[in-house]
């Protein structure tokens, strides 16, 4: 989100240059899972010498505990809540379930999700457009719910498998193309609707199956890709 707001931390954080890097001053985690966090770590090796500000992490209390426990531990990575002493680059803070939290000039309200790891998803407000995103999560109609409660005008969604992998999307708790049809179908508005974490091989597979949903536009959010979300 725009210079200064990150929505998870997976291995696109490597793609940012140090500039980009420096200018992070939040992030909001979804889950603990790795696709979702091994860049932060990385990040802040990288920009530890020259940080100006800390950066600023906000997740449930299972992701601050498994950052702690697990990352931030000094044996797999150094606490850089400690680090450096005197002006620590790291701060971690707990975001209760159903609550809403200004960071970065946005209003931020988590979101319910479905996946074997505690995770929510996040609908980020900056007053005058706003996007939801499932995070991980299986079909959650509370989820979406919520969403059509809001409407923002941007949905991003996790849709990982085709529709004859349902029993294994259900397992792993993520989404099939069918499911975001059905999920579609609890919207009384017509967002623009992003999908993402396509499984591998299978992109162009899961693409097909997700276009016929109209009137509701779906597509593939690409590597790189810039949204500008029209202003209300």
């Amino acid at each position: 989100m725009d210079k200064h707001l990150l929505v998870d931390a997976g291995s696109g954080v490597g793609t940012l240059t140090l500039e980009q890097m420096l200018d992070i001053r939040s992030v909001i985690i979804t889950h603990a899972h790795i696709d979702h966090i091994l860049g932060l770590p990385l990040m802040l090796a990288t920009i530890y010498d020259q940080h100006t500000h800390p950066v600023h992490v906000y997740a449930s209390s299972s992701v601050i505990s498994a950052l702690k426990d697990h990352i931030f531990n000094w044996t797999i990575w150094p606490d850089f809540t400690q680090l450096p002493a005197e002006r620590p680059i790291l701060q971690l803070h707990t975001v209760d379930p159903d609550s809403e939290l200004e960071i970065e000039n946005y209003r931020i309200t988590t979101l319910p999700a479905d996946h074997p790891s505690p995770a929510v998803g996040y609908l980020v407000n900056d007053g005058q457009s706003s996007f939801a995103f499932t995070g991980d999560s299986g079909y959650h109609p509370p989820f979406w719910h919520q969403v059509n409660r809001h409407q923002p005008e941007l949905i991003i969604v996790d849709i990982s498998f085709t529709d004859d992998a349902r029993e294994l999307a259900n397992d792993s708790g993520h989404m099939t193309s069918s499911q975001l049809q059905q999920a579609l179908a609890l919207l009384d508005y017509t967002p623009d609707v992003r999908i993402t974490h396509l499984k591998a091989g299978f992109e162009q597979a899961i693409s097909a199956e997700c276009s016929s949903t109209d009137p509701i536009h779906v597509a593939p959010l690409h590597h790189g890709e810039i949204l500008n979300l029209p202003k209300g």
